[in-house]
C-alpha cells in the first residue's frame, strides 16, 4: 500500500527551472543561425545564448581545436560539422559565431569548462564573423556575403575567375575572421558549370 505521507523532497528542491520557461513560457526548440541577425531573437543575444547552452562533448571538442589554433598549438583551420537532424550542428555554429561576434560573453561561458579559452579568443575590435544559411540565402557566389560583411569591394579582376588567397588577406586586412556556412553541402552538389568551377576555387583559396 502506497505512503500517503508527504515526501521530504519536492521537485523545486531538485530542479532549476530555465528563465525561458520562468518568463516566456516556452522552450524554442530549434536553434538557427540566421538568427544572431535577428534582434528579438535568442540566438543573437551571446549572454542569453550561452545561458541556455550546455556544454557537450562536440561543442567542447569545438572549442578545444578552435582555442588551439588560435593560440598557434594546432592548426585546425576548417572545422566541418555533420550529423542528423537534432544532432547540434547549428547550436554549436551559433556558439562559434559569438566567439568572434561576442568574445567576452563566450569567453566567460568557455573558462568555465576549458582552460585558457578566454585568453585565446580575440580581441572584438579585431575580430568578424561572416554567416550564411543557405537554406535561406542563395548566392550566386560564396565571397558574395564574405565581402559584404567584411566591407570590401573587389575588383572585376579579383574575381575572375575566383577571388585569389591575396584578395581574400586583403579583405581581411589583419583581422581575425570566421566564415560559418550552414547547409553547404546541399546548396553546392546541384551546382553546375562555371559557377560550380568558380565557387569550388573561391573555397580552395579560402581554406588554404
Amino acid at each position: 500500500m502506497a505512503s500517503t505521507e508527504s515526501l521530504s523532497r519536492t521537485i523545486a528542491d531538485t530542479v532549476t527551472i530555465s528563465r525561458e520557461l520562468r518568463e516566456e513560457g516556452e522552450i524554442d526548440g530549434q536553434v538557427k543561425l540566421y538568427n544572431v541577425e535577428e534582434a528579438d531573437e535568442f540566438e543573437s543575444d551571446a549572454s542569453t545564448f550561452f545561458d541556455r547552452t550546455l556544454m557537450t562533448q562536440g561543442l567542447r571538442e569545438g572549442f578545444v581545436d578552435l582555442r588551439d589554433t588560435l593560440r598557434g598549438d594546432e592548426n585546425f583551420g576548417t572545422h566541418i560539422l555533420y550529423g542528423p537532424y537534432g544532432s547540434g550542428k547549428s547550436h554549436q555554429m551559433v556558439a562559434m559565431y559569438h566567439c568572434f561576434a561576442s568574445p567576452t560573453a563566450a569567453g566567460e561561458f568557455g573558462d568555465h569548462h576549458i582552460e585558457g579559452f578566454s585568453e585565446a579568443l580575440p580581441d572584438e575590435e579585431n575580430a568578424e564573423a561572416v554567416t550564411v544559411s543557405l537554406q535561406q540565402r542563395q548566392p550566386d557566389y560564396l565571397w558574395e556575403p564574405f565581402f559584404d560583411v567584411l566591407g570590401y569591394e573587389p575588383t572585376e579582376s579579383d574575381l575572375d575567375p575566383y577571388p585569389a588567397m591575396e584578395t581574400i588577406q586583403e579583405a581581411v586586412d589583419g583581422r581575425t575572421v570566421a566564415y560559418l556556412m550552414d547547409e553547404l553541402e546541399d546548396w553546392f552538389e546541384p551546382l553546375s558549370g562555371d559557377r560550380k568551377k568558380r565557387n569550388r576555387g573561391f573555397l580552395q583559396a579560402l581554406l588554404e
